[in-house]
């Protein structure tokens, strides 16, 4: 498939008092990717992703969608074309997991007071058969464990059919097993959807493993925007990270292997 470029940032700067927490951000991201938002706590990877959603809005520069600024599309045009894991997400509501999942396709319904379609409801079928959650649909969701709920929420974003997928450290309270399962389902729909996911993760292997290109933040700026094999060497990690570490190979991809001194 042909990889487009589908958002660009344009010297982005954004803050809540006179100190900056994003400067200088200039991004290129493309259909057919997964970047990686690397960095060190508080260094404003998620509120990067929150300006290109636009939750925040930024003091200058300018977010381009498909080419066009981010301020045109109404609200319900945004929600159609991106979805959003945020990195908590808390559920009070003892919901079924079915009605859970419809509500990803709020966007589509043509106003506020109209029911789901048929079409809707043959949607949040499939995305469930994909998952394979079909078994929880008529589940309350808070009877499911944190791996179940994570791919529960997961199917509530891709059940709209978005072009771009935004995942705030999707994986992180999940054990391993589950890390590579939902990392692996955002893979696959890339590749089908032609999609681009952009994830902020802080597992640097699991970054590798699944990420074409990451950027590395530092203190609001864009320290690094390229692929881990360049990326990735023990001088730069110990430079945003303090990370003393060796940078093995495997499987022709870098691997991290941390030292305890």
């Amino acid at each position: 498939m042909k990889k487009e470029k589908i958002i660009q940032i344009k010297d982005l700067y954004f803050s809540y008092t006179q100190f900056p927490l994003l400067e200088e951000i200039n991004l290129d991201f493309y259909t057919g990717e997964m970047i990686g938002i690397l960095g060190a706590n508080g260094c404003g990877k998620s509120t990067l992703l929150k300006n290109i959603l636009r939750i925040l809005n930024p003091k200058s520069g300018e977010i381009l969608l498909k080419s066009q600024s981010i301020q045109t599309y109404s609200t319900k045009e945004l929600a159609r074309l991106m979805s959003y894991i945020p990195q908590k997400l808390s559920l009070f509501m003892p919901l079924l997991v079915k009605d859970f999942i419809l509500m990803g396709r709020y966007a589509f319904l043509p106003s506020s007071f109209a029911n789901y379609s048929k079409e809707d409801e043959q949607k949040v079928q499939l995305i469930a058969e994909e998952l394979e959650i079909v078994e929880f649909l008529e589940r309350n969701i808070l009877s499911l464990s944190g791996g179940q709920t994570q791919r529960v929420v997961l199917a509530r974003a891709l059940v709209g059919d978005p072009e771009i997928l935004l995942l705030d450290e999707p994986t992180s309270a999940l054990d391993l097993h589950y890390c590579i399962e939902m990392m692996k389902i955002c893979e696959d729909y890339v590749k089908k959807r032609n999609a681009l996911c952009v994830v902020i993760l802080h597992d640097l292997n699991l970054a590798s493993l699944f990420c074409h290109r990451v950027v590395l933040m530092q203190k609001g700026r864009i320290w690094g925007f390229d692929s881990v094999e360049n990326l990735y060497t023990e001088e730069i990690l110990y430079q945003n990270y303090g990370l003393k570490c060796d940078v093995l190979s495997h499987q022709n991809r870098p691997y991290i292997a941390m030292k305890k001194e």
